[in-house]
């Protein structure tokens, strides 16, 4: 442990409950942004499965698990009125008016029963409830300063959310909503990142996420360390949700933007066939745009359909090269520079979605090429069986694999 000094004081009483698993939220904080159009996910992928309108553009929007069904969903709030959900783009099964209308809002399940509630925070001080109704605060504390970033989370696992205060990149967690030491306090990533807070691995615990641009890195520890997993979602421009919205334990992202009208009768039929062509195999946008033009859809319908798969996070020219690359994979022995150029050459991927893909590969250990050098050396022998092994290592060299590698695969070969 070390020292939380004077972060935590003045703690009052606290409400008890059975510790149960606590529904983690993106941070605790009101989402932000503008817009009443949702586009949520229940894996790591780069396509929503949950799409719906819900409230109005302007409206302040929560997160958080408000009946105790293990599924979080929305919250707005218009003044001090606020309309809480059950169900993804449901009426709202709660309307509650709570505290002023200029009041910063947390939401968090403080006592451990399974259900978010809300928290007021005036300047340093914060103000617990443990149900969705008026009242008395159930806990008030003074905490950490009133310039300070604070997040939201059950950082231990007990099944309840408690506070941590981020100044800079350096954090310090708190596993209880009294005073006393800090439970952690750990440096992760850059002053300038945007932070989520998830459950992301279902360990009961949760842990933090760095967002940069539209690209997203999940630690499952409350330490430094490479990200867990690294992935691209929606726009650089959208606002960011973190819930479970399937009730399976894991929370996942979700985005908030404005509604836009819905494509006509020939852009829709251009966007079904575009789904319809990236089920069947891995597309460069170049290509994509020719076959859709092939069967029959204009330049400009064409161009729709990819911009509106792209903007709903349909679309990601990194993943659709990479699933390219790994069905290359699948049947051709490649180098790393014949599949680069196989990549951006052939299929027309740009050079940044060729190196993502094969890096990607590489990171994950998803290609051996000592492994490749050896198919490609049974390859050019399936041709032309009377290789020597001298002609056989200069074909597999200029093939782009290192001499290493060649001399291997021709080992492998018995030549």
């Amino acid at each position: 442990m070390r020292a939380w000094g004077a972060l935590l004081a003045t703690a009052a009483v606290v409400g008890t409950g059975m510790a149960v698993q606590a529904p983690a939220l993106a941070d605790g904080r009101e989402v932000g942004g503008s817009g009443s159009a949702y586009f949520l996910n229940d894996s790591w992928s780069s396509k929503a499965n949950h799409e719906f309108t819900y409230g109005q553009a302007k409206d302040r929007v929560y997160t958080g698990d408000w009946n105790g069904d293990g599924k979080d969903s929305l919250a707005v709030r218009r003044g001090q009125t606020y309309y809480f959900s059950n169900s993804l783009g449901g009426s709202a099964s709660t309307v509650l008016n709570y505290g002023k209308a200029t009041d910063t809002v947390l939401v968090g399940d403080w006592d451990g029963d399974g259900k978010d509630t809300l928290a007021v925070r005036r300047g340093q001080t914060y103000y617990f409830t443990n149900s969705l109704r008026g009242g008395k605060a159930t806990t008030v504390l003074n905490y950490g300063k009133a310039t300070d970033t604070v997040l939201v989370g059950d950082w231990n696992g007990d099944g309840k959310d408690t506070l941590a205060v981020r100044r800079g990149q350096t954090y310090y967690f708190s596993n209880s909503l009294t005073g006393g030491k800090a439970s952690s306090v750990i440096n992760y990533g850059k002053a300038s990142d945007k932070v989520l807070v998830g459950d992301w691995n279902a360990d009961a615990k949760d842990t933090l996420a760095v967002r940069r641009g539209n690209v997203y890195y999940i630690s499952n520890r409350l330490s430094g360390g490479a990200a867990a997993i690294v992935q691209a979602y929606g726009r650089a421009t959208d606002t960011t949700l973190v819930g479970d919205w399937n009730g399976d334990r894991k929370d996942t992202l979700g985005v908030r933007r404005a509604a836009v009208a819905g494509p006509n009768a020939s852009q829709q039929a251009a966007i079904d066939l575009a789904r319809e062509l990236l089920d069947e195999m891995a597309y460069s946008k170049v290509y994509l745009i020719d076959d859709l033009v092939y069967d029959g859809v204009s330049e400009a319908d064409a161009e729709y359909a990819i911009s509106y798969l792209e903007k709903r996070g349909e679309l990601d020219w990194n993943e659709q090269a990479l699933e390219a690359a790994r069905d290359y994979l699948s049947y051709s022995g490649l180098s790393r520079d014949g599949l680069l150029e196989t990549l951006a050459d052939e299929d027309e991927f740009t050079d940044a979605q060729a190196e993502y893909a094969v890096g990607y590969l590489e990171d994950h250990g998803e290609v051996d090429w000592r492994r490749q050098a050896v198919r490609a050396a049974h390859e050019l022998l399936s041709y032309d069986p009377d290789f020597s092994r001298t002609d056989l290592v200069q074909q597999l060299e200029w093939a782009g694999f290192s001499t290493e590698h060649a001399n291997y695969a021709a080992d492998q070969a018995g030549l």
